[in-house]
């Protein structure tokens, strides 16, 4: 059933972001074109392309942000309206429990995010912004290779480090989105306000959960820093440290997550106000 509901998130949302999908690969496609008619040796139209493809990658940038905009307030607003509003009252008589309906949201939401991601990628290859900035395929992973032989020298495997960062990145997406939807079951969850006033309740309680999780992050690291009491001219020591404070943010991030999720959980089986 779990794979029912995100299957049917999915096929909602994509109908949307579809479209922003399609504008910034077009974006790409015509920067791609001014790049290789500005290479061209001679001709009146090479100046004027190098202009047409920097205006190009501005709007691809601008793309790419507006794609993860759009992503967020589709999520946020899917996982309001489907669970804590109007259309809660269907989803919650499904023969389906809190917790894979919590889950389904919240997967799709990842999986919305990742393809974001891989596109954003894509275009940016497809548009030759890399190659015209001398980072080629080549490059990268000659980077990379210099990155591992490198961390070598430390003792360190830098396949580690770049697996550690992946794991990561991953688990803080997964932790925000897990924050977003934490504070609108706080916001909803509470006997007083209406429509406008529970959605405003959600985004104090999600600045305030971000406060004090921002704070309690920071005095973590500077508690490790002086508990460690490592020598920063000491580069060895300096990249050791930075190895176990991957690992760190990693679990600090994963039990962010758990918390958030229990406490979605909990709301959502016995304590929705829902309109």
């Amino acid at each position: 059933m779990l794979a029912k509901l995100i299957k049917y998130d999915l096929k909602a949302g994509i109908r949307i972001i579809t479209s922003a999908y399609a504008f910034i690969t077009l974006c790409a496609l015509f920067a791609r074109v001014m790049l290789i008619i500005s290479d061209i040796p001679h001709g009146s139209f090479k100046g004027i392309s190098r202009i047409l493809f920097a205006v190009s990658i501005f709007i691809l940038i601008l793309s790419a942000i507006a794609i993860c905009v759009i992503t967020l307030v589709l999520v946020v607003l899917r996982y309001r309206n489907n669970l804590l509003r109007d259309e809660g009252y269907l989803m919650h008589t499904l023969p389906v429990s809190p917790v894979k309906l919590y889950y389904s949201k919240i997967l799709t939401a990842m999986l919305f995010f990742i393809t974001d991601i891989v596109v954003i990628i894509f275009s940016i290859i497809l548009s030759g912004f890399p190659k015209y900035s001398g980072i080629g395929w080549a490059e990268f992973k000659n980077a990379i290779s210099t990155f591992h032989y490198g961390s070598l020298k430390y003792g360190i495997n830098g396949n580690f480090y770049i697996v550690c960062i992946i794991i990561l990145l991953l688990v803080a997406l997964y932790s925000s989105i897990a924050q977003f939807f934490v504070s609108l079951n706080i916001g909803y969850s509470l006997p007083f306000g209406k429509g406008a006033s529970k959605d405003l309740i959600s985004i104090i309680a999600y600045i305030t959960i971000y406060i004090i999780s921002q704070i309690i992050i920071v005095v973590l690291f500077i508690t490790g820093a002086l508990i460690a009491d490592f020598n920063f001219a000491d580069e060895t020591a300096i990249i050791g440290y930075t190895a176990s404070m991957l690992c760190f943010s990693i679990a600090v991030m994963a039990v962010s997550a758990i918390i958030y999720n229990t406490i979605s959980i909990i709301l959502m089986k016995k304590k929705l106000n829902l309109e």
